[in-house]
């Protein structure tokens, strides 16, 4: 559906190519763009998952997950792992699209240096979690729609190994629910595709309106992600 994405995923994740999702449960070792990444990260698709351990506790948590092969879900393996979890993070949708389609992005437009300081006073009226979960920086192609003089929705991406545009974005706490983070996401995905990238939209299964964004734009769910930090004293 996405090849781009397979090849992505087969990398990061250091899974044999054509292998990502081709059994119940696929573990494998983290290799070099996971280094040092202390926990398990894993994608689950259609009753299957490819999961990446590091290869120091690869023998305890593979007697963990040891099981899981017939009918694992994103809920057993985090409940699997919970004796040497600190952290779980997800269930999250992992959306990709290659066509916008005639979403209306017309009321947004490129920022840049100059909009710093709205930039800075949407970062204000959100959350410190809020903003380290979709606040991006001018450093990366943005996108934002104005209302009343202030910045009412913020999107941003971070190209991943030159293929993939992965977009953040955040809405001020004033104008939630009237469509704006919908359109600022439609004007980046339309820069990223211009760019010859496939647009990726990542975000909690439990965040609901934002997944809605991203399915009105057209983003197929490819898979559901999930990560486990691992506690060290475990």
């Amino acid at each position: 559906m996405f090849p781009i994405a397979d090849r992505y995923w087969e990398g990061h994740l250091n899974c044999p190519a054509g292998e990502l999702f081709s059994k119940p449960l696929q573990i494998v070792i983290h290799g070099e763009e996971l280094q040092g990444y202390r926990g398990a990260l894993a994608l689950f698709r259609d009753g299957a998952a490819t999961v990446s351990i590091p290869p120091d506790r690869a023998t305890e948590l593979r007697g963990l997950l040891d099981g899981l092969d017939n009918g694992i879900t994103p809920a057993k393996f985090a409940e699997a792992l919970s004796p040497v979890a600190a952290l779980v993070l997800g269930p999250a949708y992992l959306g990709y699209t290659t066509d916008i389609g005639g979403a209306d992005a017309s009321a947004a437009r490129a920022l840049n240096d100059q909009d710093a300081a709205a930039v800075e006073s949407l970062r204000q009226a959100c959350s410190e979690e809020e903003w380290d979960h979709g606040g991006p920086s001018l450093e990366v192609p943005c996108s934002g729609v104005f209302c009343d003089g202030q910045l009412a929705a913020l999107a941003g991406y971070e190209i991943w190994s030159g293929t993939i545009a992965h977009i953040y974005i955040v809405t001020h706490p004033g104008f939630r629910s009237r469509g704006f983070g919908r359109i600022a996401v439609a004007h980046l995905a339309k820069r990223a595709l211009a760019a010859g990238l496939l647009a990726q939209y990542r975000t909690l299964d439990a965040n609901t309106p934002s997944i809605r964004i991203a399915e009105s734009l057209g983003f197929q769910r490819y898979a559901t992600s999930m990560a486990v930090r691992l506690d060290p004293t475990s």
